[in-house]
């Protein structure tokens, strides 16, 4: 074999080689994009007190709505992968009560301060448990009642998916349960609301 020969063989081989060498490489993947930073968020939803009409709402035969829109918006930092923390505000809507020649209501919004944990199950799809605490305010349509004041629990769960596509941008569906809004020595008494809510959120970079 002559060496013009013997140079072009080695060549061939090489060519031939080299993916297949490429593919037995073990290269560690790449790393997953970071979560962490501020962002801030807002949407609408659908809010439910679960135990009704209670209090000045109560009684007289009246029919009792005790479901409503919701809306809110929020502010949370990602301190880890697995972590962050959020301040919110929420509107739980009212709750009715119709009878024959009045239609009264209760109006609650709430500020909450919730933890997160998070499970990140892919690049762009996580899911999250949230415990903390809110302050809710009450307030009616029937007059000379006044305002009524109260702190308590609050926990929930959900989704979150950052849209690749727009960087930045995410969707987010959760569900959240407000403890013991009201108090059973007021007026208003006491109720659970219950909230999903579909957002979208901004995260900063």
């Amino acid at each position: 074999m002559n060496r013009g020969l013997a140079k072009l063989l080695l060549v061939l081989l090489s060519i031939i080689a080299t993916p297949a060498l490429a593919q037995i490489t073990p290269y560690p993947p790449p790393p997953a994009p970071s979560q962490v930073g501020a962002y801030i968020g807002g949407g609408l939803g659908y809010a439910q007190a679960k135990k009704g009409c209670l209090g000045i709402l109560s009684g007289g035969g009246r029919s009792c709505d005790d479901n409503d829109m919701a809306w809110g918006g929020y502010a949370g930092y990602r301190f880890l992968q697995f972590a962050a923390a959020e301040v919110a505000y929420h509107d739980l809507g009212k709750v009715t009560a119709t009878g024959p020649g009045s239609t009264e209501h209760t109006h609650a919004v709430v500020m909450d301060l919730t933890a997160l944990g998070i499970l990140q199950i892919t690049d762009n799809l996580g899911a999250f448990l949230r415990a903390g605490a809110y302050r809710a305010t009450l307030d009616t349509s029937i007059r000379g009642v006044d305002d009524h004041t109260n702190g308590n629990i609050t926990y929930g769960a959900g989704l979150q998916w950052n849209l690749a596509m727009l960087s930045g941008l995410g969707v987010r569906i959760d569900w959240q349960r407000y403890k013991k809004v009201g108090s059973d020595t007021s007026l208003y008494g006491s109720n659970n609301y219950d909230v999903l809510n579909a957002s979208l959120y901004w995260r900063f970079r």
